[in-house]
């Protein structure tokens, strides 16, 4: 072949395998990110990368009471799930290293200033970062929900073990889990999921709010 025929990726003298090596580079590079992200979720299986496939297998199903837990928020105060018992519960699990988390924060806050005033309790359960990076991004981004720590997921994990985040909970006054969502949310979501819970659930008397960046 002379050099005016050469396809792209040749080389004068026939070295035509380079393109060949690049290939093959490039898909040992995806079979490792591939794999990496396996493993990060704990070998289940690749359709549910991102989708919350086995999260929706282990987690409490709708029409189930949701598990009680005890943990703190980051202030050390004790806190347990059942505490709010009588009133309807968007129960968030978050931590300030998940992008989709962060993606969302904006419009979570937002919608939550609005479902609020109507009686609505939220619990934004920090896990996997300490109590100082959780706050530090709360404040940063206005947060406005009771901000919980748990960690290493010692308090919460048994009954909710996530292989996603953010990972969603809307429970009814009743305890009962009355739907789950297993990615970020824009308002309109938030709104409609926080808005559905609210009207199926008894009036409740004005809520209690207790910002989670001024400790009592």
């Amino acid at each position: 072949m002379g050099a005016g025929n050469l396809a792209p990726g040749d080389t004068v003298g026939g070295n035509r395998p380079r393109r060949r090596v690049e290939a093959t580079v490039g898909i040992a590079l995806a079979l490792t990110i591939v794999v990496a992200a396996w493993w990060m979720v704990g070998g289940s299986d690749f359709n549910s990368l991102g989708k919350g496939g086995v999260n929706s297998d282990l987690l409490p199903k709708v029409g189930e009471v949701a598990p009680d837990f005890a943990t703190e928020d980051v202030f050390g105060r004790p806190v347990r799930l059942s505490d709010y018992r009588g009133r309807p519960v968007w129960l968030m699990f978050w931590g300030s290293w998940c992008p989709p988390c962060r993606a969302e924060m904006p419009d979570i806050v937002a919608a939550y200033g609005q479902l609020q005033p109507r009686g609505l309790v939220m619990l934004g359960v920090s896990v996997r970062e300490s109590p100082l990076d959780a706050v530090a991004y709360a404040a940063k981004n206005d947060a406005n929900f009771e901000l919980l720590s748990d960690p290493d997921e010692t308090d919460t994990g048994a009954g909710y073990p996530l292989y996603n985040v953010p990972t969603h909970l809307f429970i009814d006054a009743d305890g009962v889990v009355r739907s789950l969502i297993l990615s970020d949310m824009d308002m309109e979501t938030a709104l409609r999921e926080g808005g559905a819970l609210v009207a199926a659930s008894p009036p409740v008397g004005s809520a209690v709010h207790l910002s989670p960046l001024r400790p009592t």
